[in-house]
């Protein structure tokens, strides 16, 4: 009898008892993930099948819980491929994306995947061992982010981020709403690729904030990441809120530096900046209180001032907040610094910026470079800073107060393999992405001599095209204006032994030029162009050669060439006019070539506006003939706006410039400009805006 009550007892408990939920799997298509979302529950796994889905705009938005959070993951990850136009929108809590690969598209909306859906914001969600390549407007100079991070929680992590070419930040937290502040946001083991240098302002790698945020609290993390070749701008970090942690992550090779632009109270520490002294390759660079900087390892670091290995900034007295606030209450300590080339105290120091670093605490540091005789660079000598315990080992024993010589045994350079380790997606190939075409070049042979275009020859991939010199001429019959050589997006193009002649065709149009760039690019380009012949270009608006706006070459090499007989200009890359920093060409080289008979400027290179979020253009003319050209009131032979490093030598202008100058700048006094060994026969003066340019060897006659 007591069996049996006993029984009926705990079946009566039984049905008391609520039913448990048992979490379910799903193996759905792209399309069918917003259905399941619908009725999914804590715990529950989506799985989308393998396949290659074009022109989706995804809005994912569930509830789960710490404990058993909603996952939506590729069935193998990797092969779930979204390409055409396409973007994902994330909402909910708890909410796990896993194993996509975005490849090859072009972003639906101004972000490829955003946590944050109809204006909702995202928390406690997660983006993990996903890929974003190449997916980018076909236009460069169109805003577009990989990833928005909104909401708070969320996490970023063992993601591949790739080929990011249009302006914009690869990865942005937002900090625009309450919902958003405080948000402890961690973005770990990433793998963020190259990223050429843009030329503007506006393409950093990460940013946090803006600098009307900057005194938020955003306790954002960034760890364990490793940053590639991410080039875009000076700040490949650009930290403009408060109470954020940089660690343990790597900068390789990376021309910028961790910007701790606006705000207060950020740390840097435990980091790697490994420069293998390529050009502008920096470390961290301080604006504003109370941040530590410490622990970190700089290596083989070649740039200055703003890219420098450590820059700290002389600020802007009752500073706006997007100008530069007063350093104070700095801490640098325990950091090694092995072959740096600049370690900057009071770094921008100009009309402008004016106050120097107070409350700087330099100590228990280590700084090895033999080719220096100092550790520091004392831009600003008012600096308030108090040194103490570092070690010392330069081109000759230092011992000043806090510095004693001594020699330091050298951290040991972790392994590229080491780098990648555990960075980024794990089903992706960590192959080193060296920024070079992995494509081989066409190669097209004129033997001829003459050769009628009706329409451009479209460049879009690496190609070679080769002439007979001084027999080999292409002439455009087309009935449509255009350009006899078009470089497109994906191409890049090297020249030699062809004559372009512009002379005009009896019921056709004219070429606008002989080589120029297309007008919608994302991807930066190469051309080299020698011993060629340009002539009878004969309209103002026209150019030999050309960089159309929003457009960008890597390098631009003319050599052994002769321009003649052109009412245009001849090269030509002055599209950038907004005066905000851009410019169309970073490195920019002419050697040994003529110019004659030019009503319009015969080399013309534009960089507007006082931004220092780049280091270019790059320019280097030598041993080049100028005569009777641009004789035109106000006209110069060489207008050279902007250019932050240039030498002109060895060249000879003859009756030109007349009405103007020889040579027009409007530098900056931190530019470093040389023009030497030149002679200016029955021409015009060099026009410069500062006494900074050096000049020598120089004859006028």
């Amino acid at each position: 009898m007591r069996t049996t009550k006993m029984i009926w007892i705990m079946l009566l408990a039984a049905v008391m008892l609520p039913a448990t939920v048992l979490a379910e799997n799903y193996t759905v298509s792209l399309g069918e993930v917003a259905k399941c979302l619908k009725t999914a529950k804590p715990g529950d796994c989506i799985q989308i099948a393998d396949g290659t889905y074009s022109d989706v705009t995804l809005k994912w938005k569930a509830q789960g819980t710490a404990e058993k959070p909603v996952i939506i993951e590729a069935l193998h990850a990797g092969k779930v491929i979204i390409n055409g136009k396409s973007s994902l929108q994330i909402g909910g809590e708890y909410l796990t994306v896993k194993g996509l690969y975005f490849r090859d598209g072009e972003p639906a909306r101004k972000t490829v995947v955003d946590f944050a859906l109809n204006g909702v914001v995202a928390n406690h969600c997660r983006l993990t061992d996903c890929v974003i390549d190449n997916f980018n407007d076909p236009q460069r100079d169109v805003l577009v982010s990989y990833i928005t991070l909104s909401g708070r929680h969320n996490r970023v992590d063992h993601c591949s981020l790739l080929r990011k070419e249009n302006i914009g930040v690869t990865l942005l937290v937002n900090l625009n709403g309450d919902d958003c502040l405080q948000n402890y946001h961690q973005v770990d083991h990433n793998y963020f690729g190259r990223r050429a240098v843009y030329g503007s302002n506006g393409a950093e790698t990460m940013r946090i904030g803006t600098s009307n945020q900057s005194y938020f609290s955003s306790n954002t993390i960034i760890e364990d990441n490793l940053f590639e070749q991410c080039s875009g701008e000076v700040e490949v970090i650009s930290v403009k809120s408060c109470d954020n942690i940089v660690r343990r992550n790597i900068l390789l090779e990376c021309e910028g530096v961790v910007a701790l632009r606006h705000g207060k109270r950020n740390l840097v520490e435990h980091n790697w900046f490994v420069g293998n002294g390529k050009r502008n390759t920096g470390g961290v660079r301080v604006v504003d209180a109370d941040h530590r900087v410490v622990n970190n390892v700089f290596y083989g670091l070649a740039g200055e001032r703003f890219f420098s290995a450590l820059g700290v900034m002389d600020g802007v007295p009752n500073s706006l907040p997007n100008r530069y606030v007063r350093v104070s209450n700095l801490t640098v300590s325990g950091n090694t610094f092995v072959n740096c080339k600049a370690l900057e105290m009071g770094t921008g120091m100009d009309p402008e910026r004016t106050e120097a670093p107070v409350g700087v605490t330099f100590a228990d540091n280590k700084i090895v470079d033999t080719a220096q005789k100092e550790p520091l660079l004392m831009t600003d000598k008012s600096t308030q800073m108090t040194c103490s315990g570092n070690l010392v080992q330069l081109a000759k024993p230092y011992n000043v107060e806090g510095f004693t010589s001594k020699t330091i045994k050298l951290p040991k350079l972790p392994t590229y393999k080491e780098m990648r380790e555990g960075k980024g997606a794990t089903w992706m190939l960590t192959t080193k992405d060296d920024g070079s075409s992995k494509c081989k070049a066409d190669t097209i042979n004129f033997e001829g001599r003459e050769y009628r275009l009706t329409e451009t020859i479209l460049i879009e991939k690496p190609t070679v095209i080769c002439g007979v010199k001084g027999r080999t001429v292409l002439r455009y019959v087309g009935d449509q204006p255009a350009s006899m050589i078009t470089i497109a997006n994906g191409g890049s193009l090297k020249v030699n032994g062809i004559i372009f002649d512009g002379r005009l065709e009896a019921g056709k149009r004219l070429a606008f030029s002989g080589i120029s760039t297309a007008e919608k690019m994302n991807r930066t380009y190469r051309l080299k162009v020698d011993d060629c012949e340009f002539r009878n270009f004969v309209e103002s608006t026209f150019a030999a050669i050309k960089g159309a706006k929003a457009t960008f070459a890597d390098s631009v090499v003319i050599s052994n060439c002769r321009f003649y007989d052109i009412s245009g200009n001849g090269i030509d890359y002055s599209a950038e006019r907004d005066d905000k920093g851009r410019y169309d060409v970073d490195d920019f080289i002419v050697e040994n070539c003529t110019f004659q008979r030019f009503l319009g400027i015969p080399v013309n290179v534009y960089r507007g506006g006082s931004d220092e979020s780049t280091a270019g253009p790059y320019v280097s003319i030598k041993g080049c003939v100028f005569d009777d050209s641009c004789n035109r009131q106000r006209g110069s032979v060489m207008r050279l706006i902007g250019p932050q490093l240039m030498t002109i030598s060895d060249c000879s202008f003859k009756n030109s410039g007349l009405g103007g100058a020889s040579i027009r700048l409007d530098e900056a006094i931190w530019e470093k400009i040389c023009i030497r060994d030149c002679v200016f026969e029955n021409s015009g003066r060099v026009m410069t805006s500062t006494d900074k340019v050096e000049q020598y060897n120089n004859v006028v006659r």
